[in-house]
């Protein structure tokens, strides 16, 4: 195996990279488990409480799951024309962009709730965070709409990118929150099949005019 094949095996993993950080994140506490629909009362219980170590570290995670999103999407996008490419990565960029911004307003809460910011503020935040990470939706289902996948990758990728678009009509709707966890069994899924054969599920770049 050449040292492009080996690439081609293990750069896709970055995607489950993504997932698993991700994932562990929010395992940790990272978020408080409240949404937009929720009451007032609610959302105040839980953005007001104390968080401990746990929750800064699944925080970090959270955030360098970004990082590895960027690589297996840059990876992913590669073979797009340069139009599609640059707006494929236009797409994941703001996805990265919107949802580390998203991430760092809730830092911004947890560090609040234990240095004297009112009930209020605490609140105005959390609603800029969740607005932020509904944006993300938007930007998710752009990039879904352009990788360069076939077969059951482009279809499965087209209808999680549609139901993300219409959770945007709905955030506060408790369904609103499904098309993310989809959009992450999406990048695992994707992540493996294109580790385990890279080169059939990929639609070719192209022939050069």
């Amino acid at each position: 195996m050449n040292k492009q094949d080996r690439l081609n095996r293990l750069v896709p993993l970055t995607g489950a990279l993504f997932v698993g950080l991700e994932l562990g994140g929010v395992a940790a506490g990272s978020q408080p488990n409240v949404t937009l629909g929720d009451p007032t009362a609610k959302i105040l219980a839980a953005i007001t409480k104390h968080a401990g170590a746990g929750a800064w570290v699944g925080a970090h995670m959270e955030l360098a799951s970004l990082a590895a999103f960027a690589a297996f999407a840059a990876w992913l996008l590669r073979s797009r024309p340069r139009a599609l490419h640059g707006t494929g990565l236009l797409a994941a960029g703001s996805f990265v962009a919107v949802t580390g911004a998203s991430l760092l307003a809730g830092d911004a809460i947890r560090y609040g709730t234990s240095h004297g910011l009112a009930h209020q503020q605490l609140l105005a935040l959390f609603y800029v965070q969740s607005a932020l990470f509904s944006a993300s939706w938007a930007a998710s289902a752009v990039f879904l709409a352009l990788v360069p996948v076939r077969g059951w990758l482009r279809r499965s990728a087209l209808a999680i990118a549609a139901l993300q678009l219409a959770a945007l009509a709905a955030p506060t709707a408790g369904v609103s929150q499904l098309p993310t966890m989809l959009f992450l069994i999406w990048v695992l899924a994707a992540s493996v099949s294109l580790a385990w054969r890279p080169h059939p599920a990929i639609s070719p770049a192209p022939a050069a005019a």
